[in-house]
């Protein structure tokens, strides 16, 4: 159960580093920032 935990925990961490490097790109590259949405 342990090791699902972690699993999960490491998966969601990448994810998020993964999106974040990705939305860096396309802001520089297209003006856009994702999380520009969530802000208005």
């Amino acid at each position: 159960m342990g090791k699902t935990i972690m699993y999960v925990v490491v998966s969601a961490v990448i994810a998020v580093t993964y999106f974040t490097l990705v939305d860096h790109f396309l802001m520089d590259m297209q003006g856009l920032d994702y999380w520009y949405l969530f802000r208005k």
